[in-house]
């Protein structure tokens, strides 16, 4: 459980750093719905002490990697984040 909170706050870093310092207004509205599924992850985990109660949010938030894409090295970094968190709580 640990592991995954970890690895959800490495993501959350990645996706607010791209927030103030990317200059793509385009990226704005997926950066900050992202960071509300995020937050909404992270209130499932502490509320349940269960991976398994963010399934159903990260299936949703992997669909979504699939259909928007983040510009430049930021959405590299937040691509691997994601990867990484995803694989931790059990999305291959």
């Amino acid at each position: 459980m640990d592991d995954v909170i970890e690895k959800l706050a490495d993501y959350v870093f990645a996706l607010s750093e791209a927030l103030v310092n990317d200059g793509n207004a385009n990226d704005r509205p997926i950066l900050t719905k992202r960071l509300a599924a995020c937050a909404e992850m992270f209130a499932q985990l502490y509320r349940s002490k269960s991976v398994a109660s963010i399934q159903s949010l990260l299936q949703q938030e992997e669909h979504g990697h699939g259909w928007s894409f983040i510009a430049g090295p930021s959405g590299e970094l937040i691509a691997k984040k994601w990867v990484v968190f995803a694989k931790a709580a059990g999305i291959e």
